[in-house]
């Protein structure tokens, strides 16, 4: 904590001397949800060349993945991944408390293989306080350009896409967030790049609060990013980036006066060095990529793991046209997975038909292999479509553990959707095999029971009667079968969206605004196993949410509190949520 403070107070006056520098204002685009064929939207003119996001290649089934963009990212109210994972109908976030204590993903009764990570297209190794499952509470949204998240029978693959620029003016971004618990979160940002290619991002984010339950304790995250890059031409180019994450945590005791969270002091580093051509600039043709990326972690007793250095080297190839696209990756590394060979296609034979697939072998420590297969094909007409979906694996949960066995699952999917401008939604079903999930690390649950066949029914609805008010939500529960820990029955999330411009106002559109109350509910469920065996109940609740957001040309202010309604109920039991829990804060963009 102390160390953490340290670096602060060297880092943010240099920052702050350095972006207060920058004026005028920069604005961004917001794309649909996905496309058909190509799965991308045509770029904004550009002063100079762009590196694309490192997310597969279309043509995807309709529906297959939710874009988020730099601009929705902002409109959002969300403040980590895992605040943007909550969008995902089917997805219970177990959060222990306030900003900076775990929040992690429960997804299908999956465990650690609910969700995949991907920085800029290398697969995030967890390390360190994420030795075995991704703590998506530790990743900010500041530091991301966008965020695709492609969503399969059982498992989520999230694509982050860091910042990049595309404009020879400077772009600068300052935040400045705080809430209760004395919270306070800082923000900065800037960015440059020149008519030859090259580019800098310098980045930092801090956050900081006392959080709830034990007296005395608090939270800290620091984490600071820098990019340098060659980037001539959209098709050829090379970046090096580093990222460090400073992690200082304090214990957190239940409310029986137990540990229920331990205390976490470390720092992640990760290193990405990548290089690409291709044979053409809007995308087409044939392309290479090279990289080398390593993930470490300092020193930490609470680490399952002692080994907490990963280095990987990759090459990939691919080829894509109009309607259809192939690729082949091969990865090597010295830990955990010592090597891989993905591949993915998709093709579009006929207007209406779309067909995709993607496979990965891979070996691991303990003469282990794992090896997966997704499928999937989609008929649509107009605003109408069906897709069939299947994933077989035969994989290990966590490469780290040497103990952790091979599973076998084979997971089905349809998905009957509607898609047009005032109605658009979804009902689908899965069909997913038994697994035996491990126990989030840094909760009370000691162990989780096994999920047994299950068949699970989600839908989902937006509605907009009229342009500003849109009313959406999303339900889940079992038709068939038993449902998995920390995935509570009848769980649903609903809001109702006011978000004008004000055009007859403000002709140009710079004023924006947003209005949000949006409900979470669930029935009682079971949250894992003590110690002693014994089942912990997840109790049933309902939660309120209030965003208020607008934006005025570069600057935006939101105010949003959680459990609006002062219901005393819990995420993680033996953790109750504060009530009334609020955050408020504002950003300037600025451009030269």
């Amino acid at each position: 904590m102390t160390g953490c403070r340290r670096t602060l107070s060297f880092v943010a006056p240099f920052l702050v001397a350095v972006l207060v520098s920058r004026a005028a204002s920069a604005q961004d685009t917001t794309l649909a949800q996905d496309t058909l064929l190509l799965d991308t939207v045509p770029p904004r003119p550009t002063a100079v060349a762009i590196k694309a996001p490192e997310t597969p290649d279309g043509p995807l089934p309709p529906g297959s993945r939710y874009v988020f963009t730099r601009d929705s990212l902002v409109w959002s109210g969300a403040w980590t991944l895992s605040d943007l994972m909550g969008d995902i109908p089917g997805v219970y976030i177990a959060r222990a408390g306030f900003l900076g204590l775990p929040e992690y993903v429960a997804y299908a009764g999956r465990g650690a293989d609910a969700v995949e990570l991907y920085w800029d297209g290398l697969r995030m190794e967890p390390v360190g306080t994420d030795t075995l499952f991704a703590d998506l509470t530790r990743i900010p949204l500041a530091l991301l350009r966008r965020v695709e998240i492609e969503v399969l029978p059982t498992s989520l693959r999230v694509y982050l896409v860091s910042e990049r620029h595309e404009r020879l003016a400077p772009r600068s971004v300052i935040g400045v967030g705080s809430g209760r618990f004395s919270t306070a979160a800082f923000t900065g940002m800037f960015q440059h790049r020149w008519a030859s290619g090259f580019e800098i991002t310098t980045a930092a984010d801090f956050l900081s609060t006392n959080g709830v339950g034990n007296p005395n304790r608090s939270d800290q995250g620091f984490d600071i990013f820098a990019k340098f890059g060659w980037i001539p031409r959209p098709n050829l180019g090379a970046e090096y980036q580093i990222r460090r994450q400073d992690h200082d945590r304090d214990p957190l005791t239940t409310d029986a006066g137990v540990l229920g969270v331990p205390e976490r002091r470390g720092s992640r580093t990760d290193v990405l060095f990548t290089m690409f051509a291709g044979t053409r600039a809007d995308g087409l043709g044939l392309r290479v990529e090279g990289g080398l990326g390593i993930s470490a972690w300092d020193p930490d007793s609470g680490s399952v793991v002692s080994d907490q250095r990963v280095r990987r080297a990759y090459l990939e190839t691919g080829h894509r046209g109009a309607t259809w696209n192939v690729s082949v990756r091969g990865t090597v590394g010295d830990a955990r997975t010592l090597g891989s060979v993905e591949g993915r296609v998709g093709w579009v034979p006929l207007s209406g038909i779309v067909l995709s697939g993607d496979g990965r072998w891979a070996r691991h420590d303990g003469d282990r292999t794992s090896s997966r297969f997704h499928g999937a094909a989609g008929i649509y007409y107009g605003p109408l479509s069906l897709v069939g979906e299947v994933s077989i694996a035969e994989a290990v949960q966590a490469p780290a553990l040497l103990a952790d066995p091979v599973q076998r699952t084979v997971d089905r999917a349809v998905k009957l959707a509607l898609n047009t401008p005032r109605l658009a939604g979804h009902v689908r079903v899965v069909q997913r095999d038994a697994y035996a999930p491990l126990a989030f690390p840094d909760l009370p649950a000691a162990t989780f029971d096994p999920a047994v066949e299950t068949t699970v029914l989600t839908a989902a609805l937006e509605l907009r009667p009229f342009t500003p008010l849109t009313i959406s939500g999303w339900y889940a529960d079992a038709v068939d079968g038993a449902l998995a820990d920390f995935e509570p029955p009848q769980h649903w999330r609903g809001a109702v969206t006011f978000r004008s411009k004000f055009w007859p106002t403000f002709r140009s559109g710079t004023f924006d605004l947003k209005l949000e109350i949006a409900l979470e509910s669930w029935g009682a469920g079971i949250a894992g196993r003590d110690a002693n065996g014994i089942s912990m109940v997840l109790p049933a609740a309902t939660l309120q949410q209030l965003l208020l957001e607008f934006q005025l040309g570069g600057f935006t202010g939101f105010w949003q509190m959680r459990n609006a309604g002062n219901q005393t109920t819990q995420y993680v039991p033996g953790f109750p949520y504060p009530l009334s829990a609020q955050t408020f804060g504002v950003k300037w963009v600025f451009a030269n």
